[in-house]
């Protein structure tokens, strides 16, 4: 048989053990989430920067330029082409 004290006092610390432990997750929750505010309102303003396209070209970046030169160099020898690139010329050769 069991004794009815020890049943109580076993029970007793497992209910401050849990409450303990529950109390603990739901501290650590609240930290986390105030933290996590903090990277949310961040990603927020991320987000709506980003939302919007910000063409500005650097002046020391020649990337429409090369591009300009590729086009130029393939346009005078088509072996450069792509064959996706060769039915682009061909069919806008051909007006319908």
């Amino acid at each position: 048989m069991s004794n009815p004290a020890i049943a109580g006092t076993i029970l007793r610390n497992f209910g401050i053990i849990t409450a303990a432990a529950l109390g603990g997750v739901y501290a650590s929750d609240r930290i986390i989430s105030i933290a996590s505010r903090k990277q949310m309102r961040l990603r927020g303003e991320q987000g709506v920067y980003n939302a919007n396209v910000h063409p500005e070209q650097d002046p020391l970046d020649t990337i429409l330029d090369r591009k300009n030169l590729m086009n130029a160099a393939k346009a005078k020898k088509p072996w450069n082409m792509t064959l996706a690139e060769k039915e682009r010329s061909r069919s806008e050769g051909v007006k319908h």
